[in-house]
């Protein structure tokens, strides 16, 4: 029989004496038989009812295939650098074709760059991922796929509407845009590497065909507390909410 899957990441097969005790990725246990004759380091994916059995617990997983499309990053400081590593070690770096997603992030918010590039994936389709700071904590997201799914738009407006100061915030974006940045740059600056590992992620699952957590969802991660919180963004209806002049 030919193997539909492969084993899934974290799986470890610990020899016993009849076989393997098999610690799946969801930290559970499995006690398998070796079949006789020599003994594998793993067990064969050749017994359709343990093959079954992997599945169920997570132990195989298919295949993923990847869509075609290159991935493109823009922008620039410690997110930027720590995206652009990630992307290149999980063999996601840009290639020489149409692209499929675009990750914009800088060291503060850049709204006006932001705003073009959310109108631009609205228009060719091209799913979009934005990170960056603002005040303590490092964001990822929302990361829009499609019509259905919440953009960078969506949460401006949403934040414009929720905010007690929606003039200051938006005098704020201003002032960035126009060249001001924070002093002395963005708070802890390691702290982007827990935003460039969620925003990897949701680009690997994006390209091999699975849900990415960070569809339509805000992620802030506090460096001060350790504490990461994950908000959903609803896409804002056409001419429910506008931006007053």
């Amino acid at each position: 029989m030919e193997p539909t899957g492969r084993y899934a990441g974290g799986v470890s097969f610990v020899p016993t004496q009849d076989g393997w005790l098999v610690h799946t990725p969801g930290e559970d246990f499995l006690a398998v038989s070796a079949p006789e004759g020599d003994r594998p380091d793993r067990p064969p994916l050749d017994d359709p009812d343990l093959t079954e059995v992997f599945a169920e617990e997570g132990v195989l997983e298919p295949v993923p295939a990847r869509r075609p499309g290159a991935v493109a990053l823009t922008g620039d400081g410690p997110l930027f650098e720590a995206v652009g590593l990630l992307l290149d070690r999980a063999g996601l770096t840009a290639e020489d074709e149409e692209v499929a997603v675009r990750v914009a992030v800088a060291p503060w918010l850049r709204d006006r760059l932001f705003r073009r590039l959310d109108a631009e994936a609205r228009d060719t389709g091209t799913a979009l991922h934005v990170g960056f700071a603002e005040g303590r904590r490092w964001y990822a997201g929302p990361f829009w796929t499609g019509p259905a799914t919440a953009s960078y738009e969506d949460l401006r407006l949403r934040r414009l509407a929720a905010s007690p100061w929606p003039e200051e915030l938006g005098a704020h974006w201003a002032w960035l845009d126009a060249g001001g940045a924070p002093e002395p740059g963005p708070a802890h600056p390691p702290g982007a590497h827990v935003a460039a590992a969620l925003i990897v992620a949701d680009v690997w699952a994006y390209l091999h065909g699975r849900d990415a957590p960070g569809t339509g969802v805000q992620a802030g991660f506090d460096p001060a507390t350790g504490r990461l919180t994950r908000h959903p963004v609803l896409p804002v209806p056409g001419g429910l909410m506008t931006e007053q002049p």
